[in-house]
């Protein structure tokens, strides 16, 4: 587990290191995501120490939303007055990683069924 940790942080600096390099709009964690996403789609597996480590996140992400929740709270006041720009952030939003994520599944779907079998 120690090793899948340390390639999701690795993967996450990483992403970071990039996204301020180039002074890029996206969060560097989702930057290393996508890369993490390509290096397991590449080598065609995922490592049994960093799905371990992935499902102990996983099992844990209630825990991990604690700070969201304080945040929303201390800032109750903006969302009273600006609920209307919240709510339609939030559709928005929602509707765009939905769409995003079908659009990533198809792609590559259809690369895997293109690409040819692995040797072994």
């Amino acid at each position: 587990m120690l090793k899948g940790m340390a390639t999701i942080l690795a993967f996450q600096l990483t992403g970071e290191a990039i996204a301020v390099a180039f002074h890029l709009p996206v969060s560097g964690p989702i930057i290393g995501m996508a890369l993490l996403l390509m290096w397991m789609q590449r080598n065609g597996d995922v490592d049994k120490g960093l799905a371990t480590a992935a499902d102990g996140l996983l099992a844990n992400m209630a825990v991990l939303f604690v700070p969201i929740g304080v945040g929303a709270m201390a800032y109750a006041k903006v969302f009273q007055r600006h609920w209307l720009f919240v709510a339609v952030a939030v559709v928005l939003g929602t509707f765009a990683t939905v769409a995003t994520t079908a659009l990533v599944a198809r792609l590559l779907t259809r690369a895997q069924a293109t690409a040819p079998a692995p040797q072994t």
